[in-house]
C-alpha cells in the first residue's frame, strides 16, 4: 500500500521489549510489537523519539522473519568478531589493504633473501598457522615473532573487553599458531 505525504499513518504500540541504543540526541533505538494502521502487530526495529512523538526509519517484520533474522545474527555473532572491534581494528578497509601490502611486501624481500641463504621450505601443514598470523607462508622465525607480537597487542583480552571470549580464542590461536611454527624451523 502505498502513502501519499498527506496521508495519515496510524501506530499504536502493542508492547515494547526494550531498547539497545541510546543517542545523545533523545532518540533511542526500540524494539517494539506494532499496530501499523490498525492491520495485525508486527515486530518493528527503529530510531523513536524519547517521547515517542517522532519515529525514524526502521523495519517491520513478522515472528518467522525474526527467528531468521536471529538465526543469521547467531551465525554472523560465532564466524566474526562483533562489532566492539579496537579503534585499531575499526580503521578503514583502505588502510587495512595497505597496511597488508606493505607487510605481503616486506613478507616476500624477506623471503627471497631467505631463499639465497637456505633452501628451507616448510611444510604446507603449516600454511593455516602462517595465515593466523597474517603472514606469507615461509616467512621466517623473525618476522613470525614480530607478527605474534602486533596481533598480541591488538587482540589481547584486556583490550577487548567488549569481547571477551573471542579475545581469548584468538589470542590462543595466534601463540599456538607462533609456537607451531617455531617448532619447525627449531628442528630444522
Amino acid at each position: 500500500m502505498n502513502f501519499n505525504e498527506d496521508d495519515e499513518i496510524e501506530c499504536d504500540i502493542i508492547e515494547s521489549y526494550g531498547v539497545f541504543s541510546r543517542d545523545t540526541k533523545f532518540w533511542n533505538k526500540e524494539v517494539n510489537l506494532i499496530s501499523w494502521n490498525k492491520r495485525p502487530a508486527k515486530l518493528d526495529i527503529r530510531n523513536w523519539q524519547r517521547d515517542h512523538k517522532k519515529c525514524g526509519k526502521g523495519i517491520t517484520i513478522t515472528r518467522e522473519e525474526a527467528e531468521e533474522l536471529v538465526k543469521l545474527l547467531n551465525k554472523i555473532l560465532r564466524e566474526k568478531p562483533g562489532p566492539e572491534k579496537s579503534k585499531k581494528q575499526a580503521g578503514t578497509k583502505k588502510q587495512a589493504s595497505r597496511e597488508q601490502a606493505s607487510r605481503k611486501q616486506a613478507s616476500k624481500k624477506s623471503q627471497a633473501s631467505r631463499k639465497s641463504k637456505t633452501s628451507q621450505v616448510p611444510p604446507k601443514i603449516l600454511e593455516p598457522f602462517y595465515d593466523e598470523l597474517e603472514l606469507l607462508f615461509g616467512a621466517d622465525p623473525r618476522e613470525c615473532k614480530s607478527a605474534r607480537n602486533t596481533l598480541l597487542k591488538k587482540y589481547h583480552p584486556d583490550k577487548n573487553n567488549m569481547n571477551l571470549d573471542f579475545a581469548t580464542r584468538k589470542t590462543i590461536k595466534i601463540k599456538e599458531a607462533y609456537e607451531r611454527i617455531l617448532e619447525w624451523w627449531i628442528q630444522n
